[in-house]
């Protein structure tokens, strides 16, 4: 096992990585690969998660949506009446 008493301290594993980098200090397989880990732990924790709508919201979208559905269906409908009273009265499509 190495002898790992003497080596230099860093505040973070980007310093680290940085010093071998530049050559400040000799590098060392086992903590390369320790900080090129833990940055990648460090960023996949720093993101933030994707905000769920809360209950109230998602209930409140349904219901504007199946109320919209509503109101799309009855002026469909109410179209069609429409049409089948100007039919009646000779053709005036108007809605009058």
């Amino acid at each position: 096992m190495k002898d790992r008493s003497n080596q230099d301290r860093y505040d973070s594993a980007e310093a680290y990585l940085r010093a071998v980098v530049t050559g400040e200090t000799a590098p060392d397989a086992v903590r390369v690969q320790a900080a090129r880990v833990l940055i990648q732990y460090e960023a996949a924790k720093a993101r933030l998660p994707v905000a769920s709508p809360s209950k109230a919201r998602l209930h409140e979208k349904a219901l504007k949506a199946s109320e919209r559905a509503i109101i799309e269906d009855f002026e469909a409908k109410a179209a069609e009446v429409r049409l089948r009273h100007a039919a009646k009265r000779g053709g005036n499509h108007d809605g009058r």
